[in-house]
Formats: C-alpha cells, sequence, structure tokens
C-alpha cells in the first residue's frame, strides 16, 4: 500500500515527520516512509528517491523492477543500510533508520539481520570460498572457530559446492562465485535476503539454478527476499513486484499464485536436468596452500572488495587496510589482526 506524506505534517518538538499508518501488522519486517535521497555531484544534487512509501511483510518475495537510473538499486542500499535517506526514514526487524543513524548501530543490525549478494560478488581474491563464507562469522564474534567452520561448510554443501571449499574465486566460474556468495549472505541467519541483479552476469543454466536456491530459501526457510533485477521474467517466482520509475513507486501488484506456482515448477524441472549441482565435480579439491600458489603476487595485494565488504560488516565502515585481515591460518581459520581498529572516514583507504 502505497501513501503520500505532506511534508508540512511535523511534530515541532521532535521535528520528525508524522505519519499516517500504513497497512501493517504483527509480521511487518520492512517499513519505508516517505523516503528521498538526494547525491551531491559537485555543487548540485541529484535526486534518486522521491516520497518512497511501503511495507514489506515476513516471508515475501519482492521483486523490484525499472530501468536504469529509476532508483531501484539505490532504495535497496537503504534497505539493507547500506545508504542512509536524506528524508524520511525505513524500519528494518523494528529498528529505526534515519540520515543520522550512526555506524555502529548499521553494522550490527547488518551482522544480525541481514544478508547481501551483489551482481559483481565482491569475494575476497585471496581467500577461498570457505574463508568468504567464514567472515562476516568472525566479524561478528558470537561463534568459535569449530562451529565456524562447521558451519561454513553446511552452507557450502547446500548450494552445491562441497567439491570447491579450497578454491579461490579464480578457480570458480561466474555461477560458483554467485552461490559462494549467497552461501556468506547466509552465514549469519538473517532474517531478510537482499540482492542487487544475482543473475546479471550468469548464463541461462546458472541463472537456473541461483533462482531455485533464492526460491528455496524463500518457501522453506521463511527468509523475506527483496530482489533487484532488469529481468521481467524473474517476477513471475516472488509473491509481489514493484515497478519503479524516475525515483517514485510505480506500481506495487501483488503477483498471481497459481503463475508463480506454475513457473517454480517449471524451472524445478529444469534444475533437476543439471547434474552438477549437489555432486561432487570431479576436481581434486587440493589444500589451501595449492591453490594459493596459482594466485599471482598482483591478486594477493589487491585490496578487491574490502572496502565493500567491510562496509557492511566493520563499525566505521571498513577495516584499517588490507593488512588487517590477515591471510595466516592459524587451526585451519583465517585470522582478524585487530578487528577493533578502524578508519576515521571512507576517503582514507588506500587503493
Amino acid at each position: 500500500m502505497i501513501v503520500d506524506i505532506e511534508d508540512k505534517d511535523i511534530d515541532e518538538k521532535h521535528e520528525i515527520p508524522i505519519y499516517p499508518l500504513l497497512q501493517q501488522d504483527q509480521n511487518t519486517i520492512i517499513e519505508v516512509r516517505n523516503v528521498h535521497k538526494t547525491y551531491l555531484l559537485g555543487l548540485e544534487g541529484v535526486t534518486a528517491l522521491r516520497g518512497v512509501s511501503f511495507n514489506v511483510q515476513e516471508r515475501e518475495f519482492i521483486t523490484i523492477l525499472g530501468t536504469s537510473g529509476c532508483g531501484k538499486t539505490t532504495l535497496l542500499n537503504l534497505l539493507g543500510s547500506i545508504d542512509l535517506p536524506t528524508k524520511g526514514d525505513v524500519r528494518i526487524c523494528g529498528q529505526r533508520i534515519r540520515a543520522s543513524t550512526d555506524d555502529k548501530f548499521l553494522a550490527s543490525l547488518r551482522l544480525s539481520s541481514l544478508g547481501f549478494v551483489f551482481q559483481t560478488f565482491n569475494l575476497i581474491s585471496s581467500l577461498t570460498a570457505l574463508e568468504n563464507v567464514e567472515l562476516p562469522m568472525i566479524l561478528k564474534g558470537t561463534l568459535n572457530k569449530t562451529q565456524i567452520r562447521s558451519y561454513a561448510i553446511q552452507l557450502l554443501e547446500k548450494v552445491g559446492l562441497s567439491g570447491r571449499l579450497n578454491h579461490y574465486p579464480n578457480q570458480l566460474s561466474g555461477g560458483e562465485q554467485q552461490r559462494v556468495t549467497i552461501a556468506r549472505a547466509l552465514s549469519n541467519n538473517p532474517s531478510i535476503l537482499l540482492l542487487d541483479e544475482p543473475t546479471g552476469d550468469l548464463d541461462t543454466k546458472n541463472s537456473d539454478l541461483i533462482m531455485k536456491i533464492i526460491i528455496d530459501l524463500n518457501i522453506e526457510k521463511g527468509i523475506t527476499i527483496i530482489m533487484v533485477t532488469h529481468d521481467t521474467n524473474l517476477k513471475n517466482f516472488s509473491t509481489r513486484t514493484i515497478r519503479m520509475l524516475d525515483g517514485k513507486v510505480a506500481n506495487d501488484e501483488r503477483n498471481d499464485e497459481k503463475n508463480r506456482k506454475k513457473h517454480i515448477e517449471d524451472l524445478t524441472r529444469v534444475v533437476r536436468q543439471y547434474q552438477d549441482i549437489n555432486i561432487n565435480y570431479g576436481v581434486r579439491a587440493g589444500t589451501v596452500e595449492e591453490n594459493r600458489s596459482s594466485i599471482s603476487k598482483t591478486e594477493r595485494r589487491k585490496p578487491n572488495n574490502y572496502k565493500v565488504l567491510n562496509h557492511l560488516y566493520t563499525t566505521n565502515g571498513i577495516l584499517n587496510n588490507r593488512e588487517e585481515l590477515s591471510s595466516k591460518r592459524q587451526n585451519g581459520s583465517i585470522q582478524i589482526e585487530n578487528p577493533n581498529l578502524y578508519v576515521q572516514n571512507k576517503e582514507s583507504i588506500q587503493e
């Protein structure tokens, strides 16, 4: 349900908008209220979102569609607390997010409630598939090394990568890298999974495999899914479709359940024909040291996706530098050299 909010409705004491009630119940997991987002480019402001309001219920699978520049990725970033609204607010799992919300609170929210899957994977090139999945659990710090290793293995097995545990990203296909990304996104048992063009760079076969995994997470695990895509066909797998246009919600409709069921059944039949999702790949897994030797020294030194990944999981957004995450293995596990040392601002990161 979309609600228009008048800017004049202000609580003078608290200087925040007074919102009419959106249609919601105890199962509401996300609330978006009169959200605006403007980016400053030079001396000019570019508005990406213009007064967006809607609710999301637990266990929903929402597809966000729209042309390039319509605001769909900006909206997803706000839902994931990766970015903050210029005006209005967002509530994730009951927690309010505004322009003034601090980084420590946001990092904690992301670690506890949100999982992220990106089109470009954002895997750390100098870590194995297994270590990439372990990383959020290490940063969260609630499990011991044995528990972290065991759960990471389970997650990779669930996405059909039991034979790729010790492989580095450059030794994996695009579809395999995306499955590692999904396993990593699930490592802290999120309530909400946010996906930005998860099949955008994949061929048909790998797109089918990825979509089947996502659908199963929604139906079997009850995870709320919000997926941005340019592929209009993918809306057939979701329960609801939001169309963005010029920074606004142009249309918000519930999808036909019978049509959804048919498309899921068709996809399931196709996926059953693929023989490589739950079988041994026939490739010797190799040790970490053997696989690591195939990575060039230049690639090992690259920060690669540290900025993106640690923006999600650390207090001020990004670990101090490449050396903070050590590739030393102790008892079969990577180590965080100094998890409490953070940069004061993101501009100080050395590329």
